[in-house]
Formats: C-alpha cells, sequence, structure tokens
C-alpha cells in the first residue's frame, strides 16, 4: 500500500488541498487531480490511479456519473465517494454504480486510513498467498511422505498451479479452502500408486482399492490443512 496512486476528484480546490495533505500524511502519492467529469475521465485513463476520492457534485454532472464512466475503462479502481451530505438513496446509488465506501466531509483522518486498510488490506492478503502458496504445498507435501514412508523424496514438478484440463489418472480428491480468499485443491493419484502408498504408510500388503480411496481423500485432507496452516503462520507474522 505504500506505493498507492491516488486521484483526487472535486469541485474546491481547499477540498483538494486537504485531502492531498491527508493522503500524503499516509505515503500515498497524489497522481492526478480533477474538478470535473471530463478532466477525471481523462486523468484516470492516463494516469491509471489505484485509488480515487470521488465528489459528488461536479459542475458537469455528479460523481456517480463521473464514476460510471471512469470504471468502464478501469473496473479494478478503488473509487471512495465523499459528500457533504450523508443521503441514503446516493449512498444505494453509488453501490450500485461499484464506489466501494463513503466518507461524509469534513474527513476525518483516522476514518479515511481505516476505509484505506479495509480497501487495500484483502488485496496484499491476496498477493502474499500467490506468491507463497506453492512452495507450502509443496513443504505440506514433503513432510507428510517424509514421514510417512522415509527415503529419498523429491518434488519434480515446476509448478503446481496448472490450468489446463487433464483426464484423471485413477482417482481424484477435491479439497475445498475457506477464508477470505477461499480456493480448492484437487490431488490426482493414479490406483497403483494411491494402493501402494496406503500398503507402504500401514505396514500391511492386505490393503484393497477401497482402502487406496479412503486413503486418498485422509491424505489430501491432511496436505491440505498443513499447507493453510504454513500459508497463515507466512502472511500473518
Amino acid at each position: 500500500m505504500k506505493n498507492l496512486k491516488v486521484m483526487i476528484v472535486d469541485d474546491s480546490s481547499f477540498s483538494i488541498a486537504f485531502l492531498k495533505s491527508m493522503i500524503e500524511k499516509k505515503g500515498f502519492e497524489v497522481v492526478a487531480t480533477a474538478m470535473n467529469i471530463k478532466e477525471a475521465v481523462e486523468q484516470a485513463n492516463e494516469k491509471k490511479p489505484d485509488l480515487i476520492t470521488m465528489d459528488m457534485t461536479l459542475p458537469d454532472g455528479d460523481g456517480i456519473e463521473c464514476s460510471r464512466a471512469i470504471l468502464k475503462q478501469a473496473k479494478d479502481t478503488k473509487i471512495i465517494a465523499i459528500s457533504s451530505m450523508m443521503d441514503e438513496e446516493i449512498i444505494k446509488n453509488a453501490k450500485k454504480v461499484g464506489i466501494k465506501a463513503y466518507l461524509q466531509k469534513p474527513v476525518d483522518q483516522n476514518e479515511f486510513d481505516s476505509v484505506i486498510e479495509k480497501l487495500f488490506a484483502g488485496e496484499e492478503l491476496y498477493r502474499s498467498l500467490k506468491d507463497n502458496f506453492e512452495e507450502a504445498f509443496k513443504e505440506s507435501i514433503f513432510s507428510y511422505l517424509k514421514r510417512s514412508i522415509g527415503g529419498n523424496i523429491s518434488i519434480e514438478s515446476d509448478s503446481l498451479n496448472v490450468a489446463s484440463t487433464r483426464k484423471s489418472s485413477g482417482m481424484s480428491v477435491a479439497i475445498g479452502i475457506i477464508g477470505q480468499h477461499s480456493g480448492r485443491f484437487i490431488v490426482d493419484l493414479s490406483d497403483e500408486m494411491s494402493l501402494n502408498m496406503v500398503k507402504r504408510i500401514l505396514g500391511d500388503e492386505n490393503k484393497s482399492i477401497d482402502d487406496a480411496v479412503e486413503f486418498s481423500g485422509e491424505f489430501s485432507n491432511i496436505i491440505t490443512g498443513n499447507a493453510c496452516s504454513l500459508l497463515n503462520q507466512i502472511v500473518w507474522t
């Protein structure tokens, strides 16, 4: 969030100066200002800000109209509505168009900071998970196999993030992951591999394919739980 690029849209030069001071106290960069819809749309397309503070009253329209025009071109841009009025109908319409938050003038620094944290904390968490999930799952698989089977264990796959669809080699188990950023982990094993693993781990050559199916489910569940625990340690410490 330290490199956040911000644009201020307001028809008051005093309000622009006030918000600019508040934004820069957070260490963010104000990359553009605009006093009407035309300027705002042009500046948003050129500067591509991460965040826009949007006055609800502009000389050539309103903040909702302006936000709609900007979000058509830059749907990922976060917009905070800022107005002297707290009107329920305006707030409702603002949410419909894609405005993420609504603050009343004069804006309080603590309230502004809180809104920013809520808007961007989820994105930082997602980036951290995206950067670390593959190593966490590799470590979880490696640790499980090392403890349960022993010997020389290595993981040769270049990436666990395989987007293509492929035919199952035997049995597949999908584990759902819940939380702020949900997802799923799919384990695909051949019948032979799963059966050999359960025989090796339990030391019993008389295990059947039904035992292998049950093992595959528990194996997948443990791997996923351990990987998510590793990720929690990484992103929350």
